[in-house]
């Protein structure tokens, strides 16, 4: 059975289990999406998803976190429907996160919505004023593994970010884009129809 098709059955049970979640304070639910990782496969995907629903500004329908995955400022995450968000993964929402429907983010993926400046020289780096920048990952989009999405990008929709690319720039849709930083390399076209060989009789 596919993941859709089990989410549409187990739907009615996450909505409840969710809802009931709005009892428990919030750092409690934050200490408890770590334990996650302690659930076996399903359970803990399960799990993640209730957390996840009650924590983010908004969550769809059919949303896969795998296990260790960190997330920060939920409150400015906005995540669509069919979205896939896999291991180790890192976002970091305090610019603001949007993720829409049908969106695929391979493991080790950092996506952090903020930089930091060096004006003043008086100031380590680290304490200078930071700038930030809302990520904006169009629908139907593919983020390869161990990829970097830095602030105030925006990836158009039906595109894919090779593994290992470093996204400082908005990517088109319908696009290919890879590289450190990344840059277009393809253009993607509409599907082929498979041919199929000839029967000879």
């Amino acid at each position: 059975m596919r993941g859709r098709d089990l989410f549409v059955s187990a739907k009615p049970l996450l909505n409840a289990v969710s809802g009931m979640l709005r009892l428990v304070p919030k750092p409690l639910l934050v200490w408890a999406w770590h334990l996650t990782d302690l659930l076996p496969e399903l359970p803990g995907i399960a799990a993640r998803y209730t957390i996840l629903k009650r924590l983010a500004r908004s969550c769809g329908d059919n949303v896969l976190v795998g296990r260790g995955v960190e997330i920060r400022y939920w409150e400015r995450l906005s995540i669509g429907s069919n979205v896939s968000i896999h291991k180790q993964c890192y976002v970091d929402a305090y610019g603001e996160v949007l993720i829409e429907d049908d969106v695929s983010i391979a493991h080790q993926t950092s996506i952090v919505s903020f930089q930091h400046t060096w004006q003043d020289p008086g100031l380590p780096i680290r304490d200078n004023a930071v700038v930030t920048g809302m990520i904006w990952l169009r629908r139907d989009v593919w983020i390869g593994c161990g990829c970097r999405i830095l602030a105030g990008v925006t990836i158009g929709s039906r595109s894919v970010v090779a593994a290992g690319a470093v996204v400082t720039k908005n990517v088109g849709s319908n696009t290919v884009a890879a590289g450190v930083p990344a840059k277009p390399v393809k253009q993607l076209g509409p599907e082929l129809k498979p041919q199929h060989p000839r029967q000879h009789g």
